[in-house]
């Protein structure tokens, strides 16, 4: 409630302040009251010029409408009366009014202010005309042909045919009229050529470059893109050139072109790195790592084990470990087959290792660190000592590392008579 009230405070002393400013009295302070009263002009509607400019600004349009209309209805040559007559055409676009919009619009030849932009009057006059008349609006553009007309009819519902395309060559488009017209042409493949052959170097935009490269490679015209590749390069593009490599079955290329071609900032479909790493795989060659990410997504089943088989190709002891510590116990419980090849190349780090505490066969692993000699490794992929194996490996660690109390107290809690023999052979020869 208070807001309503202070709001129509707020236009009403807006109003009153805009009159007194522009009807500032000249009178001498001393006249008398009645001389005043009867030089008082009529406040009305010059109140609902002052009220509408500021419920136009508030976007209070229909308050706008009625008070710019009204003063309308009484004033309609003065400076003023421009200036409401053009926010006035612009209440009723705001509105969809096109009809009102067009009558008002047109009022503005009357009135010259450089408060009007005229640009977008353009813009607006024709975006008026196609609403209402697509034969008003192909008229218009043709007997007052303008970039602002064609840009706007060319993203209206009307008919784009060869009058209008024939334009291209009589008006100095813009690089976005250009593009918005070719969108629309798109089949006509002899003109968009035809307007990239005839194309300034100045107006060789991205996105317009963009959509000609995408065009020439979509209809097969090889040469035409290749030779646009040559002085207009973006992470689109480039997925076609890589396109085109992997179709020829040339995984060496496809290589030496992903590594031209694809910038650090470029984002592509996922497509583009999976085939750089089946290439890769194809010719036993390392890849970066990260194109996993690119291609599976982290959330992907086949993720871990892609990520860690590009790590251990590399034998990348300290990526391996770091990635390692990145998994829970139950996702390495997949990856036990990885977790033998990762010991058995002493590619681990020992704080990791009870990550595979929960691998079934471990015995490779554990024979693979005794040999090592790396006996404080075997207690820690025991850890817990959950089955008979890991209690059998750690009393041989035990012993090695000469503590005894561990080792007959680990050597007590076996009762699998062949884990406990081989235990008691192993320390008594000093080996398996």
């Amino acid at each position: 409630m208070y807001k309503i009230i202070f709001t129509v405070f707020s236009i009403l002393l807006f109003a009153f302040n805009g009159y007194s400013a522009d009807n500032k009295s000249k009178s001498n302070v001393d006249n008398k009251k009645s001389e005043i009263e009867d030089k008082a002009p009529d406040m009305s509607f010059n109140d609902d010029y002052f009220v509408g400019l500021k419920a136009y600004d508030d976007g209070l349009y229909d308050v706008a409408e009625s008070c710019l209309s009204n003063y309308l209805s009484h004033e309609n040559k003065s400076e003023k009366a421009g200036f409401a007559t053009y926010l006035l055409y612009q209440v009723y676009m705001a509105q969809n009014n096109y009809k009102a919009a067009q009558y008002t619009f047109n009022q503005l030849a009357n009135f010259k202010d450089s408060r009007f932009n005229k640009q977008k009057m353009l813009k607006d006059q024709m975006f008026i005309e196609a609403k209402l008349n697509c034969d008003g609006a192909k008229n218009l553009l043709l007997t007052s042909p303008k970039n602002e007309y064609l840009e706007v009819y060319a993203k209206s519902s009307c008919i784009v045919d060869k009058d209008i395309t024939s334009l291209l060559s009589k008006i100095d488009v813009s690089s976005e009229t250009l593009y918005t017209v070719l969108e629309r042409v798109q089949k006509d493949k002899e003109l968009v050529f035809s307007t990239y052959d005839n194309l300034k170097p100045e107006k060789r935009t991205p996105k317009l470059m963009n959509f000609y490269g995408k065009y020439f490679y979509s209809n097969n015209m090889k040469s035409e893109f290749y030779a646009l590749y040559k002085i207009y390069q973006d992470s689109e593009l480039a997925s076609f050139v890589l396109d085109d490599t992997w179709k020829s079955g040339d995984y060496k290329k496809y290589i030496s072109s992903f590594k031209k071609e694809v910038k650090n900032d470029y984002k592509l479909d996922k497509v583009v790195y999976c085939r750089m790493i089946e290439a890769s795989n194809k010719e036993m060659v390392n890849f970066d790592c990260d194109l996993v990410d690119k291609c599976l997504g982290t959330k992907s089943p086949d993720f871990n084990k892609t990520k860690l088989a590009c790590y251990m190709r590399k034998e990348d002891k300290e990526k391996i470990s770091w990635f390692i510590g990145t998994l829970t116990v139950q996702d390495t419980l997949k990856l036990c087959e990885y977790g033998k090849y990762i010991i058995g190349k002493r590619l681990y780090n020992i704080k990791f290792l009870n990550k595979f505490e929960k691998c079934p066969d471990k015995a490779s692993m554990y024979e693979s660190l005794l040999k090592f000699k790396d006996y404080n490794a075997v207690i820690k992929l025991g850890g817990s000592g959950s089955n008979q194996l890991d209690i059998a490996y750690m009393a041989i660690a035990y012993y090695y590392l000469g503590n005894n109390t561990q080792y007959n107290n680990y050597l007590g809690k076996l009762t699998d008579v062949d884990l406990s023999g081989m235990v008691k052979r192993t320390v008594s020869r000093g080996s398996l």
